[in-house]
């Protein structure tokens, strides 16, 4: 697994990630997103230090610390080809350890859909404290956080 700056012709690959059922359940409430909405998420991270999961070259998924309200918020999309390999867990690793040592930053922030077992067993692999649970667009939502140190 290899991490990199997010490229104006990552869109593509991305974006057939984002529209897989088991990606988009969560990720946009089970709506496969237009085309658009994909290139508006890939120019946000690009603005703010977003990079490109990869695996044996080919891009796998998306990480990134997105601005959440004046703090940082963790963001792991992953191809579910590539579930269960450690991917997300190296890849959150790697943001987080960016977010600490080069932003530092004292805490990140998570959020997760309640129905997202794997989301939240991966927070707490992560060393993620919950934090409460909100109203969500379709599910409730755990929030997490990580503090520095």
């Amino acid at each position: 697994m290899e991490l990199r700056p997010i490229e104006p012709d990552d869109g593509e690959a991305l974006h057939a990630i984002f529209a897989e059922p088991e990606v988009r359940r969560f990720l946009f409430d089970d709506v496969a997103p237009a085309r658009d909405e994909t290139q508006r998420h890939l120019e946000a991270a690009r603005e703010h230090g977003g990079w490109a999961v990869c695996d044996d070259g080919e891009i796998v998924g998306l990480v990134s610390l997105r601005p959440a309200g004046g703090e940082r918020e963790l963001m792991i999309v992953l191809s579910r080809r590539c579930w269960g390999r450690g991917i997300a867990f190296a890849a959150a690793q790697a943001a987080m350890r960016h977010g600490f040592d080069v932003l530092k930053l004292e805490r990140i922030l998570a959020s997760v859909d309640l129905p997202n077992e794997r989301s939240h067993r991966l927070m707490r692999r992560l060393g993620f404290e919950v934090t409460g649970e909100s109203a969500g667009p379709k599910y409730r939502l755990r929030t997490y956080e990580k503090r520095a140190g």
